[in-house]
């Protein structure tokens, strides 16, 4: 028995396993990844990449949300929610990307 077995904490840790649990969850969810896939396919073509830099510019950037307007925190609920739907497409031709790299990465 090596001493890294007897002794819990000279153990090395596996940090790789959460991202291997990550992987297997995804597995289990293939709509998921079909949708990262879409996004990605449409988003990283060089029209796709002038439609997603649009969003960002117009819809992403500017602030939209007038501190002094009587319903400034709702505003503010919808609008992030808004801008939300946006972090979460680019999240996904991201997501699609790091899984492309780590499949060439195996092979």
């Amino acid at each position: 028995m090596s001493k890294s077995e007897e002794n819990p904490f000279l153990k090395q840790e596996d940090y790789f396993s959460g991202y291997q649990e990550k992987i297997d969850d995804l597995k289990s969810r293939p709509a998921a990844v079909e949708l990262d896939m879409l996004c990605y396919l449409v988003f990283k073509s060089d029209d796709g990449k002038k439609l997603l830099n649009e969003f960002v510019e117009r819809f992403m950037m500017p602030g939209f949300i007038d501190p002094y307007n009587p319903n400034a925190k709702e505003a503010a609920l919808y609008y992030e929610g808004f801008k939300q739907a946006f972090r979460l497409i680019i999240g996904s031709v991201k997501a699609h990307q790091q899984r492309i790299d780590a499949e060439k990465k195996q092979a």
